[in-house]
């Protein structure tokens, strides 16, 4: 799915103003509903927030309009931010493999230096059909205490 890489650029301008989201949810499911999200049973400091304040919601509408302008059809945008728990939040897409997906792109990358956000990722999940879902995720904070990651995640 090379025609995702364009949305590079669109969410990094539209990120700044969604990371201090007041506004949040404990979510069931991601990616458009097909993975039921489990919490871990233990407390500590691990958490995973939906974002939904006016930035986030901004940055829903640049991605919609961002993709109409180049024929890319995305029908959904999702954004969450998680600490300590990062990395189990990415390999919820991996779930999406029961629903035929597959990996069709991956890519790693540095984080402009005007930004909060130390590095960043895109992943995009496609069908034969051409159904596909993207997840973005970025870096936030320089050390382990204060790291936050950010995923911007939709589909068709």
């Amino acid at each position: 799915m090379k025609n995702t890489r364009w949305l590079v650029s669109s969410l990094l301008l539209g990120l700044s103003g969604m990371v201090g989201a007041q506004c949040v949810s404990t979510p069931r499911y991601a990616f458009n509903g097909l993975v039921r999200i489990e919490y871990p049973r233990t407390g500590g400091s691990a958490f995973l927030q939906q974002a939904c304040d006016a930035g986030s919601r901004q940055l829903r509408m640049d991605v919609m309009s961002a993709a109409r302008q180049q024929g890319i059809p995305v029908s959904w945008v999702e954004i969450y931010a998680a600490r300590g728990w990062g990395s189990t939040f990415h390999d919820l897409i991996y779930k999406t493999r029961a629903s035929g997906y597959g990996q069709a792109d991956f890519k790693k990358y540095s984080v402009a230096p005007r930004t909060n956000m130390s590095s960043g990722e895109l992943l995009v999940y496609a069908t034969k059909t051409g159904k596909y879902i993207a997840m973005r995720s970025y870096r936030e904070g320089s050390s382990t205490a204060n790291t936050r990651d950010v995923f911007v995640v939709y589909g068709n």
